[in-house]
């Protein structure tokens, strides 16, 4: 019997085998299976970044009859195509040799004497029979069909192509691409397209003929339940039982996402020496030093150290230089410095909308604080400078219309709280 292993159970970069939640409550699965089931559909998933997407379509179709193509580097729709029949194996060029055999007999007769081979001693007449032949051919050289040939080999089937992160290809790529799904759908193709929810319109908006074909499937952050359920199915398998308080603190530093989440269970397992089962059952109790312990190691799994520091510098300043502030940390910073201690600070949060941030400006402030609208001139910086940084992403997003700051990626409020980037770049 193999034993099992902590990375067989935990899974962060990889399908879930042991720890998949269905959360059933959402219906995500039976939604996607219903629309995956009629012809012509194009099923259009959006979620999150981090929020288990590409694992529920996994978990639907089967990881053997998906199709997983990406949108980044995607540079026509007939690439689309290519990438389709590079994952079935249809080699980009074959030949074929078409021949012809022509045949016929000869004969030859002998006569002779001793010391002819043929006779011996006296004459004698026989005949010898045999084939000619002569093969004539050419060479036919067949290039890939493109759509045509991957609806051949696919179509009607269980296959499933999804196209993922459709929100990465430039717009004239994009309306390629779903020009050319559109005619995969028609052919009975099965397409599932995945983004995040503030680009999940891109594919109608690359062709607008497929609205009223697009069954759009939105999927969200996850909730506490949910995490913890990871942990509370996944601990066991190992005969390893951790504390509910340990579980309920991951889950909510793992901020609505299940690969987070995966991650923290993971690291608990390598920091406290439980690489497989265990023979002996073991109970865990963490204490806050270990727990700063695993968050601050699972934090290197992730790295924004670039766009934290160019956030943290702010843009170039013309002439007068930005006002420093005493810190509640020790240190001193300009806007820029509180803005980001503001993100990182108690509890965790992917949204703060203008109270949340004054008030927790005032906190990482030891003595006077940024006027507002400094604050809201700072996060707007922060956001461009996240968009000129992950231009395909959204990593940091400013509403200034609501004066919300949203930290749309789970990975960077995880790096900003738990990495040592925000105290190396402190000036005391």
């Amino acid at each position: 019997m193999t034993t099992i292993r902590a990375t067989d159970v935990f899974t962060p970069s990889d399908y879930p085998i042991q720890t998949y939640i269905a959360r059933d409550d959402e219906r995500l699965e039976n939604r996607l299976r219903d629309a995956l089931a009629t012809p012509g559909e194009i099923v259009s998933l959006s979620g999150p970044s981090k929020s288990g997407k590409t694992v529920l379509i996994q978990r639907v179709v089967g990881e053997d009859e998906l199709i997983v193509i990406t949108g980044a580097g995607l540079e026509s729709g007939a690439m689309l195509w290519d990438r389709v029949l590079n994952w079935i194996g249809i080699p980009a060029e074959s030949s074929e040799q078409a021949s012809a055999s022509f045949g016929g007999s000869i004969s030859a007769s002998a006569g002779g004497k001793a010391g002819i081979p043929l006779v011996a001693q006296g004459e004698a007449s026989t005949e010898l029979k045999g084939n000619a032949s002569k093969t004539t051919g050419k060479s036919t050289s067949n290039v890939r069909g493109g759509l045509q040939q991957v609806a051949s080999e696919i179509a009607g089937s269980d296959f499933v192509l999804l196209v993922d992160d459709f929100h990465y290809m430039p717009r004239e790529i994009q309306s390629q691409v779903a020009r050319e799904i559109k005619e995969a759908a028609r052919l009975q193709v099965k397409i599932c397209t995945a983004s995040v929810p503030h680009r999940s319109d891109d594919v109608v908006r690359g062709n607008p003929e497929l609205r009223g074909r697009i069954r759009a499937i939105d999927s969200d952050y996850w909730d506490i339940p949910h995490l913890v359920a990871i942990g509370d199915i996944g601990f066991p398998l190992l005969n390893v039982t951790l504390d509910p308080a340990s579980l309920n603190f991951f889950a909510t530093e793992a901020s609505g996402s299940p690969q987070l989440m995966q991650a923290l269970c993971l690291q608990v397992c390598f920091t406290m020496n439980i690489r497989d089962f265990q023979g002996e059952h073991k109970t865990l109790t963490l204490d806050q030093t270990v727990r700063d312990e695993i968050l601050e190691e699972t934090s290197t799994r992730t790295d924004f150290s670039s766009l934290v520091a160019k956030c943290h510098k702010g843009p170039n300043t013309r002439g007068t230089e930005r006002k420093e502030y005493c810190l509640s940390d020790g240190s001193s910073g300009d806007v820029y410095r509180t803005v980001l201690l503001a993100m990182a600070a108690d509890p965790p949060a992917l949204s703060l909308n203008q109270h949340v941030l004054s008030e927790r400006v005032k906190v990482a402030c030891a003595g006077g604080t940024p006027f507002n609208s400094s604050l809201y001139q700072a996060c707007s910086q922060i956001a461009r400078i996240a968009v000129d940084m992950y231009p395909e992403q959204r990593v940091v997003e400013w509403d200034s219309d609501e004066n919300v700051l949203d930290i749309v990626d789970p990975y960077l409020l995880f790096y900003l709280r738990w990495s040592k980037k925000l105290d190396s770049l402190a000036r005391t």
